[in-house]
């Protein structure tokens, strides 16, 4: 197994590629499904920082896929209730409901996970932090020692 390290350059990830490429056909012993996992988490580690996936919201995946497949809005409308609803949900102003997801993957040949809006992580920070700490506050009653 040769050595591999973090892939910087263009000449690194094509080298890691091709070597994935021959490791899929090869037999699986550990020492190659070791160096095939190793290679997979190097190769996906540099795709994700020099040719990331842009964010996409339902509507576009949607639209690009009846852009590929010619299918126009009235096809939509068995699934999506009506024309006015089919109009709504390829404008962003009405969100594809939870039972339309899995009949409208279908039809479209996509994964059900590409109809579902990706949620942004959010930090704590500004006011909501300041919240967060007033949560603790003391409690407002106040206990007297007993005396003895």
């Amino acid at each position: 197994m040769a050595k591999w390290r973090q892939l910087v350059t263009r000449a690194d990830y094509k080298r890691a590629v091709d070597r994935l490429n021959i490791l899929i056909d090869t037999a699986r012993s550990d020492e190659v499904q070791n160096e095939l996992t190793l290679l997979s988490f190097l190769v996906e580690e540099y795709e994700e920082k020099y040719y990331p996936i842009p964010e996409v919201t339902p509507q576009e995946v949607v639209k690009f896929m009846m852009e590929m497949k010619g299918i126009m809005q009235k096809d939509l409308i068995p699934i999506l209730g009506s024309k006015s609803n089919v109009s709504k949900i390829l404008s962003g102003t009405a969100k594809i409901q939870l039972e339309m997801l899995d009949p409208l993957a279908q039809f479209l040949g996509i994964p059900v996970e590409a109809l579902i809006p990706k949620v942004k992580s959010r930090t704590v920070t500004g006011t909501f932090e300041r919240q967060a700490q007033n949560a603790v506050a003391e409690s407002p009653v106040r206990y007297k020692k007993l005396k003895n």
